[in-house]
């Protein structure tokens, strides 16, 4: 899911400006901001950052394509973007290009094409909400307790903030793509992810999860109705001539 909001939003923004702008719609001159004036080289953090990061991933774009045999020159518009990081994607919806003649607001329409949240100022909400999805995926990218937050003192606690981090991401995809939420619910990715985060996760990795002995074809299904139902992963254990034990989950 964290990779699906960054690639979705990605996509979303290179497309609008590509449109509205025109390839390498990053580079100077072509991308302007609000606090800009002629002969003064203070540029905006923002806008500094955002510069560096195209910088770094046109380096590595040309780095990677060298790699591959018969590859030559500089590497291409899409090549570039994707490996530009999340960050980048959170820099371009700064105010600093909010205003007339900028890429803001002309192209959120463009980019967030979902049901948009009821707020006052829209990019801001909308930068907020990627800054708190690329901080979590940082937190799970570099094996982080994802759980951590403060308040957080129990079990119960834990797994209520990362279901609420899940229908966070969930919800920022879908006011960029209503249409790229059908994908992972279909596959089962969001169904996992929520059952991943789930107190009886939490006691089958502590070994303590109760194990269901099947003895019946009655019983199996009992189990596996079970298992749907509660959307959770259980143990069973069928005896023949001699005891197997089997992890049973809904795909």
């Amino acid at each position: 899911m964290l990779s699906a909001a960054e690639v979705t939003l990605r996509n979303a923004i290179d497309s609008a400006l590509t449109a509205d702008i025109g390839k390498f719609w990053w580079k100077k001159g072509k991308l302007r901001y609000r606090s800009y004036t002629a002969g003064i080289v203070n540029t905006p953090q923002p806008v500094e950052y955002l510069t560096n990061n195209f910088q770094s991933a046109f380096k590595i774009a040309r780095r990677e394509k060298g790699k591959r045999p018969g590859s030559n020159g500089a590497p291409d518009h899409q090549e570039i973007v994707s490996q530009a990081n999340f960050s980048t994607w959170e820099f371009v919806l700064d105010n600093e290009f909010m205003g007339n003649n900028l890429i803001w607001p002309k192209n959120l329409g463009q980019v967030f094409r979902g049901t948009w949240p009821t707020s006052a100022n829209m990019l801001q909400f909308c930068k907020d909400r990627v800054s708190l999805v690329r901080n979590f995926r940082n937190r799970v990218f570099h094996h982080e307790p994802a759980w951590k937050r403060f308040g957080v003192t129990d079990e119960q606690q834990a797994v209520d903030h990362l279901h609420e981090k899940i229908h966070k991401i969930i919800e920022l995809i879908s006011w960029i793509r209503p249409e790229k939420i059908d994908l992972p619910e279909k596959s089962g990715v969001i169904r996992s992810a929520y059952r991943a985060c789930s107190i009886a996760e939490i006691e089958r990795f502590k070994c303590q999860s109760k194990t269901s002995t099947i003895n019946s074809m009655t019983k199996l299904i009992k189990v596996a109705e079970a298992v749907s139902v509660r959307n959770e992963v259980m143990k069973i254990a069928v005896y023949g001539k001699r005891k197997v034990t089997y992890t049973i989950q809904r795909t």
